[in-house]
């Protein structure tokens, strides 16, 4: 077996309720990063017995989602972690010589997070010296954590997951919650890690079902679909309402009244 990478592990966050996702999710991860350097832990809550993870960590049930993923990190000896979902689905060859040099960066400039698609566009965000590249998020702004496609500072994702449950809440609150971190929040210019998000709302994506067949890969139908109208236009409306109004008003006022949809209530 080749030797791993002892500066990062890939971390992937799953549960229970959507174990049918990582099928797909492992086989298109091996096809288009064939030469990861990194240990693939999957986080979940019974082990599946997929093949292609290096190793499962089966946190059992009782556990949300934050919880898992901090008594994972718990379980893991690298300081950096690249964090991805089961729906991250690949979609074409990874660089791995550039997610490796993004990696070092990383490192280098002393950041917590180093995130791998500028999802937000951080419109405040400070440009960093231009032989690297990178851009800063402005913390206490919406969505300066997120669980985008990123490294990770080991023991500060570890400390930020705690006393969270859901994503919803890691992003949200967690967001708010950094302004005293003096090292750097960071972003990619354009997106390098060249993933789908597969499934919204439990439902299908057309795009994430369009990269499954075009790769051989017939999802399974039976357990979830693709979202309804009702969804998707109260998806679009929400959309429409982050567009006219500032995000970060938005979400001090969701998190004040504690209002917005929890998806994934364990996953």
């Amino acid at each position: 077996m080749t030797e791993k990478n002892t500066d990062c592990t890939v971390v992937v966050g799953s549960c229970d309720k959507y174990a049918d996702l990582l099928g797909p999710f492992i086989a298109l991860f091996r096809k288009f990063w064939p030469d990861c350097p990194f240990e693939v832990v999957l986080v979940t809550e019974s082990d599946p017995h997929i093949e292609g993870f290096n190793r499962t960590i089966a946190c059992g049930g009782g556990m949300n989602w934050a919880s898992r993923m901090e008594r994972a990190l718990g379980e893991v000896s690298t300081p950096a972690v690249l964090m991805l979902c089961d729906d991250y689905y690949l979609s074409a060859p990874v660089e791995t010589e550039k997610i490796l040099l993004r990696l070092g960066q990383m490192k280098s400039l002393n950041a917590v997070n180093l995130r791998l698609i500028p999802n937000p566009v951080p419109r405040s965000g400070n440009s960093k010296p231009a032989d690297h590249g990178l851009i800063e998020y402005r913390k206490n702004t919406a969505y300066c954590i997120a669980t985008q496609a990123g490294f990770w500072d080991r023991e500060f994702l570890k400390g930020l997951l705690h006393g969270k449950t859901s994503i919803w809440e890691f992003e949200r609150h967690g967001s708010f919650e950094v302004g005293e971190e003096s090292r750097p929040l960071l972003v990619t210019p354009e997106k390098e890690f060249p993933f789908v998000d597969a499934v919204h709302k439990g439902c299908w994506e057309k795009f994430g079902l369009a990269v499954c067949r075009a790769n051989g890969i017939e999802p399974d139908l039976s357990v979830r679909g693709l979202p309804s109208f009702k969804t998707r236009f109260v998806e679009g409306l929400k959309a429409l309402i982050f567009a006219i109004l500032p995000t970060t008003l938005i979400v001090r006022i969701q998190n004040a009244l504690g209002s917005g949809a929890k998806e994934r209530p364990n996953g």
